[in-house]
């Protein structure tokens, strides 16, 4: 991750939630971040795939995918994996938003003979950045810190923030919250 952005992404974070008029300890909703960005949220049922297309993206194999952007004609969309439970839609809504937002560009897109667009993953760094601001997003330091300064566990900041357990843990983990609250507990 290039040098400074942690600390950009927590000014973005709390920018992205001042717009919307969230306040840092409230949870955010990513569908309406999306929309104050103009970006189309896509819904699985309008791509009238084959069923056979179907049944392999949302029954054989759900856990390849769980999300992808989309630029057409200067517009975003953005489309979620439906058979994803809630929390990781949420997840996965702000890290898509994320990318465009930083303005980040896939390594490679082709088009199948049939037509179908088969996309490439963005670079390493790039999903670092997504990663980063979009748990910035979603679970604000400020708030983790009050939050544990409470008492809270990790699983009522999930239910309090929607997002997932996996989502959080990681977020205490790479912000450092959970070591902070014991140093100053032994102070």
């Amino acid at each position: 991750m290039r040098r400074g952005f942690k600390a950009e992404a927590e000014r973005r974070a709390a920018a992205a939630r001042e717009q919307l008029g969230v306040g840092p300890m409230d949870p955010i909703d990513p569908w309406a971040y999306a929309q104050m960005l103009g970006v189309v949220v896509l819904s699985f049922d309008e791509l009238g795939l084959e069923p056979k297309h179907v049944e392999q993206l949302l029954q054989r194999d759900p856990e390849s995918w769980s999300g992808l952007t989309l630029k057409e004609s200067g517009r975003h969309f953005v489309l979620l994996n439906p058979v994803h439970a809630p929390a990781r839609q949420v997840s996965t809504m702000m890290h898509e938003t994320a990318h465009i937002v930083l303005n980040h560009v896939p390594k490679q897109v082709d088009i199948s003979t049939s037509g179908l667009m088969l996309l490439s993953d963005y670079p390493a760094e790039q999903e670092e950045e997504a990663d980063w601001l979009a748990a910035a997003i979603l679970l604000p330091r400020d708030a983790l810190c009050h939050f544990r300064r409470l008492g809270w566990t990790a699983g009522q900041l999930c239910s309090h923030f929607g997002v997932s357990g996996p989502l959080c843990e990681w977020r205490l983990r790479m912000t450092g919250v959970d070591i902070q609250m014991r140093r100053a507990r032994r102070a």
